[in-house]
């Protein structure tokens, strides 16, 4: 089977390798064969060399790569068969090979109402549902989205469909062309510290999203942009330890959620109807596409962002 191993920071070789079959797969797994997949922000670091210490696979075979969608080839996991295509995320990033052994509680069968490259929007649009969860509701509230790349850009648009009154997005790359598709009311083309610095009481936020993460600042500029008695959802990766503004953020009275997707097919299911049900992120989100034979082209562009860039995608097809 065809494999892209990792051979420095930001290089990938292709291989060939041996297939897992029938044997390879345990109770509750899944022999997967690559039909699409997509790009996180998450992937980035791993593509650059950077080791996670919470997934340190950076290096090993088909990583990074975890957005994904596949055809069943092999099940011992009840409620799914061979041949049926499922989406969902790849355990410890290993995405970017032809068959992957992968545990059924991180898919979702899915059905033929989109194609393989629109279903892999439902995995990022199930990590907002999910996150989204954690807050109280967004009905009549202020949101401001900072980061406003293609899970920020998801923030926006799923608050103002779950009732929020006003939606504002902040990024330094211009992205005003895409308010009207994704939701967005005002926008920002700045950094996080000089708009949050720049905001009187009446305009800030009831909720401030981080959908940066990484740095420290970045959640102190939310703490700052929310108003008294308002949330902070911690959504961007963050480093290990935060210096974090204790005395703002105690005596605003702000809550603080923050976390990873636990029940993906709740979530999964959940983010499927969504796609169908909105014609934008199946025809606007994903913008660029490269077979999985230019993968180094497509994480190369993804790496950097720019105005006329969201999802990057990932197609088995031409192989």
């Amino acid at each position: 089977m065809w494999q892209y191993v990792q051979t420095a920071p930001s290089t990938f070789e292709l291989r060939d390798a041996p297939a897992p079959d029938a044997s390879d797969v345990r109770e509750g797994e899944l022999l997967l064969e690559f039909q699409a997949g997509s790009i996180c922000g998450s992937d980035i670091p791993k593509f650059r060399g950077e080791l996670d210490p919470d997934n340190p696979y950076t290096g090993e075979p088909g990583v990074p790569l975890h957005e994904l969608v596949a055809r069943v080839w092999e099940s011992r996991a009840e409620g799914f068969a061979r041949g049926d295509r499922v989406v969902g995320i790849v355990a410890e990033s290993r995405g970017l090979a032809e068959f992957i052994v992968n545990p059924a509680e991180f898919v979702h069968r899915i059905d033929n109402a989109l194609s393989d490259i629109e279903a892999t929007v439902i995995q990022p649009v199930a990590t907002v549902l999910s996150a989204y969860s954690r807050v109280r509701g967004l009905g009549g509230r202020r949101v401001a989205v900072l980061g406003l790349g293609s899970l920020g850009i998801l923030f926006a648009k799923i608050a103002k469909d779950l009732g929020a009154a006003h939606v504002t997005g902040v990024d330094r790359v211009d992205r005003r062309g895409l308010d009207a598709s994704f939701g967005l009311d005002q926008m920002a083309v700045t950094n996080t510290r000089s708009w949050a610095r720049s905001l009187i009481e009446e305009d800030r936020a009831d909720l401030v999203v981080d959908a940066i993460g990484h740095r420290q600042e970045i959640l102190a500029d939310a703490v700052t942009a929310t108003a008294r008695g308002g949330e902070v959802l911690m959504f961007g990766l963050p480093e290990d330890n935060y210096v974090f503004p204790m005395r703002e953020f105690f005596r605003k009275g702000l809550s603080l959620s923050g976390g990873t997707t636990q029940d993906w097919p709740k979530y999964l299911r959940e983010a499927e109807e969504y796609v169908i049900a909105n014609r934008v992120l199946q025809e606007e989100y994903i913008t660029h596409i490269f077979s999985v034979d230019r993968i180094q082209d497509g994480f190369e562009l993804y790496s950097t962002p720019r105005e006329n860039r969201l999802k990057v995608a990932i197609t088995a097809s031409g192989r």
